[in-house]
């Protein structure tokens, strides 16, 4: 917005630049993370923000959630460089409530821990009681704000109308509507299964950032893209007038996302937290959405849906099953981490850890120029 409002005052064209405003976000973001990070580590490591049982105390425990910062962060930047239009409100309304679900999970995990200190929790009811809120409530919060954004988005924002692209199939061929009975499920389930998968992959240092990054890049390129009449005309993809808004909030995050990566890489100081990822998670679902781009999400965002999927089996074949596992434990990195950190090479936990972690981020990257390629030429 203070770029909107130099523009005005000044008349150069500068200010008005959607690429200069995405790469001032992304700087500025990254900066003032930086910068707030050390001073934000020290205020949680002094009042005991972990969800760590294990060496509980010691100095090199992460803290927890880095997520509240995010949005903080990501909010004061939005004031420089984002022009607020229904396309930015709707996706800064996803992800500031599903910020704060993550952060009211985050700030009961740091209570309950203090209790099991305090002996009045036991240890081994820990786990299960650290949520605070109920699977069913945070379930039903998932779809219900989804479902109340995605009705509002499509009864008052002209590009979100039913379209969708599919891999593959150019839009001159075949560019599918679907009817507001459908899309609008569609809309929200998107949303909510990117806010869970994207929390899952947050089980070790790394793990879920990258991914995050390579997404963010997909959708900025399409948005950027469609946004211009010229350019989704010649590549066959979708016109959306608007939506080029997005990008200064795409970079604004991913600069944040930098930031945190200097302090979450091995062995991690801080790490994301619920309200990290399940606020990323939401914002990446709607992005997914407003660009038309939902059903490469299994290409580029594998390896999020990979994970949704294997806790989904996993807890489904439990049940039907009655105590049996397709995995010796889910998400599906865990089952990774169970096979290797058995080999000689890899007892050092933090090490399987790793090697698995840099492989996702090499299938991440791999998906994101395979996404783009498809959608932007093959077609």
């Amino acid at each position: 917005m203070l770029l909107e409002i130099l523009h005005r005052a000044t008349g150069l064209y500068l200010f008005e630049s959607r690429l200069f405003a995405t790469g001032l976000a992304t700087i500025i973001s990254y900066l003032v993370a930086m910068a707030a990070f050390p001073a934000y580590i020290a205020f949680l490591r002094k009042y005991g923000c972990s969800s760590e049982l294990e060496a509980s105390g010691a100095k090199s425990e992460p803290v927890m959630p880095g997520g509240i910062l995010f949005l903080a962060v990501i909010l004061l930047t939005g004031l420089i460089a984002v022009r607020l239009n229904s396309y930015v409100i709707s996706a800064l309304a996803i992800y500031a409530f599903f910020s704060v679900i993550g952060a009211v999970d985050d700030l009961a995990k740091v209570v309950n821990k203090r209790r099991v200190a305090l002996g009045t929790l036991k240890k081994e009811d820990y786990q299960y009681k650290a949520d605070g809120i109920s699977a069913r409530l945070r379930l039903t919060l998932y779809l219900a704000l989804p479902l109340v954004v995605a009705i509002l988005a499509y009864k008052y924002i002209p590009g979100i109308n039913g379209r969708i692209t599919i891999p593959f199939v150019s839009t001159a061929r075949a560019f599918p509507y679907l009817p507001f009975w459908l899309f609008i499920p569609l809309m929200a389930l998107t949303i909510a299964v990117m806010a869970n998968g994207v929390n899952f992959t947050d089980g070790f240092d790394t793990l879920a950032t990258v991914p995050l990054i390579t997404n963010l890049l997909f959708v900025g390129v399409v948005a950027y893209v469609s946004s211009n009449a010229s350019w989704s005309t010649y590549l066959l993809v979708p016109y959306i007038a608007g939506l080029e808004e997005m990008l200064p909030l795409i970079g604004a995050v991913i600069g944040t996302l930098l930031a945190f990566l200097w302090f979450n890489s091995p062995p991690a100081t801080i790490i994301m937290g619920d309200s990290g990822a399940v606020g990323l998670g939401g914002l990446l679902g709607i992005l997914f959405v407003f660009t038309k781009s939902v059903f490469y999400i299994p290409i580029v965002g594998f390896v999020f849906l990979l994970e949704f999927c294997s806790d989904l089996l996993q807890i489904g074949y439990f049940k039907a099953t009655r105590g049996k596992r397709i995995l010796l434990m889910a998400p599906i990195h865990h089952h990774f981490h169970l096979k290797m950190k058995h080999k000689p090479y890899y007892r050092e936990g933090f090490l399987a850890k790793s090697k698995i972690a840099w492989r996702m981020h090499i299938v991440s990257a791999i998906l994101l120029v395979v996404g783009l390629v498809l959608f932007l030429k093959v077609r």
